[in-house]
């Protein structure tokens, strides 16, 4: 991913995001999209006061109970990038520089990278290899940080093309071979990555996660009521935009 040439808001990388695809398909809003309920979500999200919205959010997560606390804990200095671009499965390795995965959001934190894939309200379902290559990239990219796998608008058992009705885990494990196989060496043995898929992955549905910014709107003031007013609007928006794609 180039980041020096990502525009710096959310509706520009939707606009961008939009502008390769038909966009006939927008005309009702973008109502079921799920690009659109990621964007309306997590601006929502981004403007909220962090420690009580973002950071409650992905403390009612479920999955990876280390890394979400950490997450939480560096809510405030989290940098929320919607639809990023391509991201190689390898970074580092040639072999891997054209196997690409395009994450919805990418959320950093000094201490944690977290590839964020959110599924809309509407039947949806995984490609075969998509949790597999998701997670191969989080792994590969994560650097010096903690990588954290995030599916928004999940719960498992995930529908897989194909597949039905799986696990997260046997989801990922039985396309690894094939992704590790094309991705090239990433640092990272088969028998690691399979071991720390519990540390990883973390979840949440957008019933859930409505609920969770629902708690914390009726429980926040900060003793000014301009500012209370200001933070019940934008909270209404996020379950709102859920409500509305559902």
């Amino acid at each position: 991913m180039d980041n020096d040439v990502l525009q710096p808001s959310m509706i520009a990388r939707l606009l961008e995001e939009i502008s390769w695809e038909k966009a006939v398909k927008y005309r009702a809003g973008g109502r079921g999209m799920e690009n659109v309920l990621t964007a309306e979500v997590l601006m929502g999200l981004d403007l909220l006061p962090r420690d009580q919205f973002f950071g409650q959010v992905i403390l009612t997560c479920s999955g990876a109970v280390a890394t979400r606390a950490l997450l939480a804990d560096q809510a405030e200095s989290a940098v929320m990038s919607l639809l990023p671009g391509d991201m190689s499965v390898n970074a580092a390795g040639a072999a891997g520089r054209k196997f690409i995965v395009q994450p919805d959001a990418i959320v950093t934190t000094p201490d944690v990278f977290t590839f964020v894939e959110a599924k809309r309200i509407r039947t949806s379902s995984f490609q075969p290899e998509q949790l597999a290559r998701e997670y191969v990239a989080v792994m590969s990219n994560a650097a010096e940080r903690i990588p954290l796998l995030f599916l928004l608008g999940v719960e498992p058992p995930v529908s897989v093309q194909g597949l039905g009705k799986l696990s997260i885990l046997e989801a990922i494990r039985t396309h690894l071979p094939a992704v590790l196989l094309r991705a090239g060496d990433i640092e990272i043995e088969e028998t690691e990555l399979l071991e720390r898929i519990d540390d990883v992955l973390c979840w949440i549905s957008w019933d859930g996660l409505a609920a969770a910014v629902s708690s914390q709107l009726a429980a926040f003031s900060c003793g000014d009521s301009s500012t209370d007013a200001a933070i019940g609007r934008i909270g209404q928006q996020v379950m709102s935009a859920i409500e509305w794609h559902s």
